[in-house]
């Protein structure tokens, strides 16, 4: 069928063209050009090809804004994302006109001085990352903004990448990629192996490779066979050349797939030419990326061959008889650096570069592909598992106490409950071991079972069965959900939260806090089994919010790459992190037991305001001496004593703010309810998106107890299992318009469903009751009451309503008199 339309096309351009250079396809760049397309084609014979009347026009949608346009094209694209979180309004209404005065101040010192009175900041490197090989780049075929996944070979080509960033001393502050999975998952890979999972990653799609066009999909050879290789070529090398455009039936057609909803409709092609995919691309490097690097920051940019190249093309000034000659081979890394007026410094000597540009390579370019090849070879003979998208030596990471204690857990699996003591021939007592035992028989319970608070103190006395009798609401997998919807139909809003997977800290039974462990293996099954249980549901989500902790992020991960979605915004904030829990951070629940009692342990866990130890300033564990992530917040207060001290130290002036040392359960949620309510709510909820927040067991009990209304002594016996999704449906009601009762309901419904009070489980098909399956605590009746509204809500509804009906006929009267 695309070889028969091919050839058609072909026909038709040879008509329209200006040249009589056919193979070149030479194509005016001044002018859209239309033409006729033709796609009839027959089963197995004789049926010849058709003219259809589509007619089909190729819009110069990367030349038609204005330079202004294309600035708030990229202003609107980065509003989707947050790199740090926002300061408070009077932060930054008072800092503009201080800025004016410093910036006067500082020129008219420049003036009389006849020098710069400031030293100018050193501009940031730009590192430049073509992703790792896909499944159709490996069999060949043409795959432009078609979305296959990364193969194996992919992944290691990314993870080495990293590894000669590490080697080198590069550390990227931000990164920019394409909408593609390949490119998103090699982000993530790199992320990983850079051990910077918390980085602030924009998703763009004028990085998105090259549109082929109706060549999409097709194997090259194949192509090459049916229509000639020097129009195969032509197509692919020639800077002005576009290949026939994509019918907008064709299944790769992306005017269907939602991740470009935000793209107006004469931005999404059909087909592009070379130039015309360097030009999608230069507003993002002129009003993003740039002003980065003149920032100060390390700018990471993981994208397609074509698009890295238009932006060498950009930085270099490079001529367009030149370009055909410059490449980006996959797993190196190109880097720029820049002087004072941004522009690119010539390579050092003895550095690696390429014809025409003034980047630097990492390594020799052919070393990593013979390298895999031998890679491939040996797995031939010994097979692995090389190639995961988050390795496997991530999981690695662990302290001697971990190591120690995951030892002798293991060790106390591997035997029975009762078992024979080996007893020295030479001593001369008689040893006895036995199971300790309560009084009633029961076996003796452990202080914890590393998942969760194992002795509970009852709050609530009135049935001591009390969780026996909750009513949980279960979706089951063919009820109709506001999730379940298709793009260009009206949105309902959705909040789904998910405690991140389990990880090393929570199977020994540590206290986790603000360390950062990532996913142990059960906890990705953990992640990937929340994303498929949403993917069963039929759930569909816009944005993405994340603590900044890594099990937290792979979760997400992990959960997106489930719905295929890996394109969505992610939004990583501090205030998701897990309570702080100050000086027990990384020790054992039975080592603290045993230091200061258990009663002790039993305050600082169960007390709603009681804070543990704090750590030490100079502590490794105190979240401010992490200096990586320290300089992405903004909207935590200065600590002028930690100031004043670290500037002493320094012997230079080192601004400090005042990272938490100990948390309580009640700090934790002063700042986790209000990223909820002033964040996520205007942001996502209010516009009528749908949202899935990954993140911790204390922060999320903290937006819990407020949307539930849980009381504060309720809040501790409140027990989140890893990796269940909670489900929180924002209805809006269908309204008529003569019906205000229905429309005032729909606009508070639009807000959030606080009135509702509930939350809903999804049904996983097992027929296994929820609360047998999963320990909520006692507290899960505040969880999941019914999802009703009460009669005083309808009353005060109807109150409103009344009065907004009375409100609308005083004023057409008052119309209507005039």
């Amino acid at each position: 069928m695309k070889q028969a339309y091919l050839l058609t096309t072909l026909l038709t351009l040879s008509l329209h063209q200006e040249t009589t250079s056919f193979p070149l396809l030479h194509v005016n760049h001044q002018r859209s050009t239309s033409f006729r397309s033709a796609l009839h084609a027959t089963n197995n014979s004789n049926e010849s090809i058709q003219d259809s009347k589509e007619e089909i026009t190729i819009d110069q949608y990367s030349r038609c804004l204005s330079p202004y346009e294309e600035k708030q094209s990229i202003k609107k694209e980065e509003t989707l994302y947050s790199i740090v979180d926002a300061r408070p309004t009077w932060q930054r209404v008072l800092k503009k006109p201080i800025k004016l005065v410093t910036k006067t101040t500082s020129t008219l010192l420049e003036k009389t001085l006849g020098a710069s009175s400031r030293r100018a900041k050193k501009p940031g490197s730009l590192i430049l990352l073509r992703c790792g090989e896909s499944e159709w780049t490996k069999s060949g075929r043409f795959t432009g903004w078609a979305d296959p996944d990364l193969v194996r070979e992919g992944v290691l080509e990314i993870e080495h990448a990293g590894r000669l960033l590490l080697s080198e001393g590069y550390e990227p502050d931000i990164i920019y990629t394409s909408r593609l999975k390949r490119a998103v998952k090699s982000t993530w890979s790199i992320l990983n192996t850079l051990n910077t999972p918390y980085l602030p990653v924009y998703k763009s799609w004028r990085l998105n490779e090259r549109h082929y066009g109706a060549l999409t999909g097709l194997k090259k050879m194949d192509a090459a066979k049916e229509l000639g290789m020097e129009v195969v070529q032509a197509w692919r090398n020639s800077l002005k050349a576009r290949p026939p455009p994509m019918k907008p039936d064709d299944e790769h057609y992306p005017g269907k797939d939602r991740r470009y909803e935000d793209l107006g409709e004469g931005q999404i092609p059909l087909t592009e030419s070379l130039m015309d995919c360097m030009e999608r691309a230069r507003p993002l490097w002129e009003y993003a990326i740039k002003k980065e690097i003149e920032k100060g920051n390390n700018v990471l940019v993981v994208a397609h061959t074509n698009t890295l190249r238009g932006l060498i093309k950009h930085i270099d000034g490079v001529d367009e008889k030149d370009i055909g000659e410059v490449s980006m081979p996959a797993g190196i890394p190109f880097v720029y650096k820049f002087d004072s007026n941004m522009k690119p410094l010539p390579p050092e000597e003895g550095k690696i570069s390429q014809a025409h540009t003034s980047g630097v390579f990492l390594e020799k370019p052919g070393l990593l592909k013979e390298a895999l090849k031998r890679n491939h070879e040996w797995n031939q003979v010994v097979p692995g598992s090389f190639g995961q998208i988050i390795s496997s030596g991530s999981l690695t990471r662990s302290t001697t106490l971990e190591k120690s204690l995951l030892k002798l857990k293991e060790e106390k699996a591997s035997r029975s409950g009762s078992f024979a003591a080996e007893v020295d021939p030479n001593d001369d007592g008689k040893l006895i071991v036995t199971n300790s035992r309560t009084t009633n028989g029961a076996p003796a319970v452990d202080i914890d079972d590393g998942m969760g608070d194992a002795d509970f103190e009852e709050f609530y006395n009135k049935a001591t069965d009390a969780e026996s009798t909750i009513t949980v609401n279960v979706q089951k997998a063919g009820e109709a959900s506001p999730g379940i919807l298709k793009m260009g139909q009206s949105k309902d809003p959705v909040v789904v939260f998910i405690r991140h997977g389990r990880t090393p800290h929570n199977n020994l039974g540590l206290f986790t806090g603000w360390e950062d462990p990532p996913l142990a293996p059960d906890g990705v099954e953990d992640a990937k089994k929340a994303g498929r249980l949403l993917k069963m549901h039929g759930f569909e989500f816009d944005v993405v919010y994340t603590s900044w902790l890594q099990r937290a992020i792979e979760t997400a991960w992990y959960c997106m790459d489930e719905l295929d979605c890996c394109w969505l915004p992610m939004i990583k904030s501090w205030r998701l992190n897990e309570r702080m829990y100050g000086a027990l951070t990384g020790r054992s629940k039975q080592m603290i037991a045993n230091e200061y009692g258990e009663a002790q342990l039993k305050k600082w866990r169960r007390g709603f305001k009681i804070r543990p130890p704090p750590v030490s300033s100079y502590s490794f564990q105190y979240p401010g001496n992490d200096y990586k992530r320290t300089k992405y917040v903004k909207d935590i207060p200065i600590s002028w004593a930690e100031t004043i001290n670290r500037s002493i130290e320094a012997r230079k002036m080192q601004v400090h703010r005042r990272f938490p040392k100990a948390e309580s359960l009640w700090d934790c949620m002063q700042r986790s309810i209000p990223f909820y309510t002033q964040r996520i709510v205007p942001e996502a909820v209010n516009k009528g998106k749908r949202v899935l927040v990954t993140s911790h067991e204390n922060a999320i009990r903290g937006i819990l107890m407020y949307l539930c209304e849980i009381p504060e002594e309720a809040m501790n016996q409140l027990h989140l299992p890893n990796g269940v999704p909670l489900v929180s449906f924002l209805r809006r009601m269908d309204y008529r318009q003569p019906n205000l009762t229905e429309l005032l309901l729909s606009h508070l419904f639009k807000v959030y469903n606080v009135k509702r009070k509930c939350i809903t489980l999804l049904d996983d098909g097992s027929g296994q009751d929820p609360m047998e399956k999963y320990d909520f605590g006692p507290a899960a009746q505040y969880l999941f009451r019914p999802c009703e509204l009460d009669d005083d809500f309808y009353a005060e509804m109807e109150k409103q309503a009344n009065a907004n009906q009375a409100t609308t006929k005083k004023s057409t009267a008052t119309a209507v008199t005039a």
